[in-house]
């Protein structure tokens, strides 16, 4: 019977099984995957998830997610769990999008500002790719995505946030401080704030008002987020500027670790 049992989980000497395995692929309910071509004629892939239950009646709360071959199943299944103990969490139901950036080079160009005069140093990730193509995506975005989601369900158009990590992160600040009607939050984590020299630092500067913002940092950044963050909540903005310190993360584990903060921040006080 030993015996039987050990060749049956593959032990040592086992004969291998070449038949495949009469298994379906899993897949998330309430969920879609389409290709979007934006106006450049670049494709994306965009996907979306969405609640059972009816919308509160300002509309759902939307979390547009980049990298979303990456992240967009995280966040979807995490924001349905945090929903279903919402009387001790504080969450509510919303719908995630999640955007694919595609090809690394794809993504350096659409997740970055225009920087003319400078480009990304050689110790730098990313060097030698192009750059500067912030605007387009987020038109697409905007004219694109967007009305997508709002045309197929009643979104509440105060509580839809961007999430991005790294250059994605980079991408939600430079969003936020820019276009600050586009939405009414963003979460940065790990933003590339070193990108173009202070880049996000100036546009702070300048900036006259913003949406709500989370900047979320692990250890061992080497610019200051809280810094940022600090400076950012002022004037204009008190109290809608928040840092969120991940400690004992590095820049490649802080978009998990800061996945629930995120989800809180864009999903929670939201009336059913």
């Amino acid at each position: 019977m030993f015996a039987a049992i050990m060749l049956a989980l593959g032990a040592p000497g086992a004969p291998v099984t070449k038949e495949p395995l009469a298994a379906t692929p899993y897949t998330l309910s309430n969920s879609v995957e389409q290709v979007v071509h934006a106006e450049n004629g670049e494709a994306y892939r965009v996907m979306i998830a969405w609640p059972e239950g009816p919308p509160p009646p300002a509309g759902y709360p939307v979390l547009y997610v980049l990298d979303g071959e990456d992240n967009f199943a995280i966040a979807a299944l995490t924001a349905r769990r945090l929903a279903r103990a919402g009387a001790r969490t504080g969450i509510s139901e919303g719908i995630v999008v999640g955007i694919a950036a595609g090809p690394l080079p794809r993504r350096t160009r659409d997740y970055t500002p225009a920087t003319p005069g400078w480009t990304i140093p050689a110790n730098r990730p990313a060097s030698g790719m192009a750059t500067g193509g912030a605007e387009a995506f987020l038109d697409f975005v905007e004219r694109q995505v967007q009305p997508l989601v709002r045309q197929r369900w009643r979104v509440d158009r105060s509580r839809e946030t961007l999430l991005g990590h790294s250059f994605g992160g980079l991408l939600a600040l430079h969003a936020a401080l820019t276009r600050p009607a586009m939405f009414g939050g963003v979460v940065a984590v790990s933003p590339s704030l070193w990108f173009g020299d202070g880049l996000i630092a100036h546009e702070a500067a300048v900036a006259r008002r913003s949406p709500r913002i989370l900047i979320a940092e692990g250890d061992g950044a080497a610019a200051s987020p809280a810094e940022l963050a600090r400076s950012l909540d002022g004037g204009e903005n008190p109290g809608r500027v928040h840092f969120l310190s991940l400690p004992g993360q590095s820049h490649g584990t802080t978009m998990l670790a800061a996945m629930a903060p995120a989800i809180r921040f864009a999903f929670s006080g939201v009336e059913r």
